[in-house]
């Protein structure tokens, strides 16, 4: 099984992050649909995780900064 997406898988993933007015510039739809598969995941609970990681590393990186001007 390759984790590859297809055509289909990437214009898919293009109309959902469309949908959800992201910028595709910033989040690929061909990245976005490899990681959908990757996780097995749909593209409803890729993003959520996606958003998780994201406010995860902005919490880490605030505290960081908080530990330096201690």
């Amino acid at each position: 099984m390759s984790n590859r997406p297809t055509g289909e898988e990437i214009r898919q993933a293009k109309k959902f992050l469309l949908n959800k007015k992201l910028k595709i510039q910033i989040l690929k739809p061909n990245l976005f649909a490899i990681a959908s598969k990757e996780l097995s995941q749909n593209y409803d609970k890729t993003l959520e995780s996606i958003r998780k990681a994201v406010k995860n590393a902005e919490d880490n990186r605030s505290n960081l900064r908080g530990n330096k001007e201690g």
